[in-house]
């Protein structure tokens, strides 16, 4: 067996050139010629070598102090509840970029791997931050709620539990299924469900001690008949069960004053002779009507009302007990279409309403549900130290920009006597101290370098959160204009009003309402001094302000216009 040819990258290259100037080569002959190895010229003919061109890294594109820097930002973007996302890291890690002069560019997914660096023990970590309505972010006050708990321990210090009830409407969507997981294959079907077109109105009633009152139902039908179909297997509610319509399947005036009349039959019986019942409901308009409130007070029930929009953290059956009985709804649909039937709809609902009743408000449930919200026993401490958790809000320490520096020591170097105001212009100045100072051990050297260090990440900080804080200027400015009321009128027959038209508008209306002042300036001038004033033009009023910028200049309180 031949001994193969000793490897000789000059050879190779030689044959390679030889090889790459022939049609079709002999790349046997040219290998035996050149006593390069057969298969290595040949896969250097198929591949050609190219060579390899260092890319640069990115994984060191922010110096330390930019990182650090960064971080605390970070933090401090939390702490005032406003965490940024993952495009403003990386324009913020990009100005830092431009400030310090360099021409790097952080992309879009730099900031992801910046945040696997992140240290564990800051709590930083990737969150989904869901939208809530103004309304329920503003009705989340800890101090609020603390005062309506107080007042709520106030007004049932020593009543028994069986007198506090708590009612409210729960809508249901007849034929609507539930999304869940199976064990299946991509391709999974989908289940059925019906229309969600009309809406079914229950309204429940319960009590801290467990009890449940009959249900009402409020059907959505244009009359004032109710189907006969929707009565068929019925008979499982109790038979106190109350049934309405209206044109919407809401409850309304009429509606509300009816149950109430019906709350106070069932329970007259759970009442001592003098006790008072305490309702506690939301703040709806069907609630707090006048036929309501007397009603209530003719018939010893004391109505107390939650905090507008603050519901779903105080009210008991938007706890527990609706959330199990809209998804025991929704499962029962979900097992019908899983075997091939058809989702039940509003004629079937009196049919399988009760057996869902009975699972999701247990008398357990039910007495955890005031126990959580903290209506019975009150206690809203629960409830209020987790508001305060979650929005406490610092206040914003915004650096004073205007007032002017310290000056600095004077040195006998370089080194300007003004404060840089950029990363680049601190990094050009330390280069020039460490270059002026050469008579200093390692060891300062190293002290002076950890200084600089610090000083360029505070500084950075510094930039960030000015930036931040004219961002929050900038998104807050709209809320401080002064709402107007005044109205542009459309210029075609058909209300369409052109954005450049109502601009137009505008400013005539404006050039009108400063002619009409100027004139009434006039003769307020005229009946005081005997004759009308000239009027100045434009350049009489530049003239007037210079005039009056180089008297403050120079010290003067009082100077005269010519």
């Amino acid at each position: 067996m031949t001994k193969s040819p000793e490897f000789n990258e000059s050879r190779l290259n030689e044959a390679v050139a030889i090889a790459t100037t022939q049609k079709k080569p002999n790349i046997a002959r040219i290998a035996r010629e050149f006593n390069v190895s057969y298969t290595t010229l040949r896969d250097r003919l198929k591949k050609p070598r190219t060579l390899a061109t260092p890319t640069p890294s990115k994984k060191n594109l922010l110096q330390p102090y930019q990182e650090k820097a960064l971080i605390s930002w970070i933090i401090q973007m939390r702490n005032w509840n406003l965490p940024p996302t993952a495009s403003i890291i990386q324009a913020w890690a990009n100005q830092a970029l431009a400030r310090a002069g360099s021409e790097k560019r952080a992309s879009k997914m730099w900031p992801y791997r910046f945040e696997s660096r992140v240290p564990v023990h800051l709590g930083l970590a990737p969150v989904k931050q869901k939208t809530k309505e103004l309304r329920r972010i503003q009705a989340e006050d800890a101090g609020l709620l603390q005062h309506w708990y107080d007042q709520l321990k106030d007004l049932l210090d020593g009543v028994p539990p069986r007198l506090v009830y708590n009612f409210d409407e729960c809508g249901f969507q007849p034929g609507q299924g539930r999304a869940r997981k199976v064990l299946g294959s991509k391709s999974c079907p989908n289940l059925a469900e019906g229309e969600r077109g009309e809406n079914i109105t229950a309204v429940e009633c319960i009590s801290a001690d467990g009890w449940l009152m009959a249900p009402f139902f409020i059907f959505k039908a244009s009359g004032s008949n109710h189907m006969e179909a929707w009565y068929h297997g019925s008979e499982v509610l109790p038979s106190d069960t109350m049934t309405a319509v209206s044109p919407n399947g809401w409850i309304s005036d009429e509606l509300s004053l009816a149950w109430l009349a019906e709350f106070n039959t069932a329970t007259k019986d759970r009442t001592k002779q003098g006790e008072k019942r305490y309702l506690i409901f939301d703040g709806h308009g069907s609630h707090l009507t006048l036929e309501f409130l007397q009603y209530c007070e003719q018939n010893n029930i004391i109505p107390f009302g939650f905090l507008p929009h603050s519901t779903h953290l105080c009210q008991p059956l938007d706890g527990k007990p609706f959330l199990n009985y809209k998804q025991q709804f929704r499962l029962i649909n979900n097992d019908l279409s899983f075997w091939g039937g058809k989702p039940y709809g509003k004629a079937e609902f009196l049919q399988i309403i009760q057996p869902i009743r009975e699972k999701a408000l247990t008398k357990r449930i039910i007495r955890e549900s005031f126990k959580d919200r903290g209506i019975w026993p009150v206690d809203g401490r629960q409830i209020v130290q987790q508001l305060t958790n979650q929005l406490v809000i610092p206040d914003i320490s915004v650096p004073e920009l205007r007032g002017s520096p310290t000056p600095p020591l004077l040195l006998s170097s370089s080194v300007e006597n003004s404060p840089p105001a950029t990363i680049e212009a601190l990094t050009r100045n330390q280069a020039k101290i460490m270059k002026d100072i050469t008579d200093i051990s390692e060891k300062t050297k190293r002290n002076l370098a950890k200084v600089f260090q610090h000083q360029m990440q505070k500084l950075e900080e510094l930039q960030m959160t000015q930036e931040a804080i004219c961002r929050i200027r900038t998104a807050q400015e709209p809320q401080h204009r002064l709402p107007t009321k005044r109205q542009v009128k459309p210029l075609s027959s058909n209300g369409v009003l052109k954005t450049s038209d109502a601009i137009r508008s505008i400013q005539d209306r404006k050039r009108k309402e400063t002619a009409r002042d100027q004139k009434r300036l006039a003769k307020q001038f005229e009946k005081v001094y005997g004759f009308r004033p000239n009027p100045r033009s434009e350049e009489r009023i530049k003239q007037a302000i210079e005039n009056e910028l180089r008297s403050r200049e120079a010290g003067e309180d009082f100077f005269i216009d010519n």
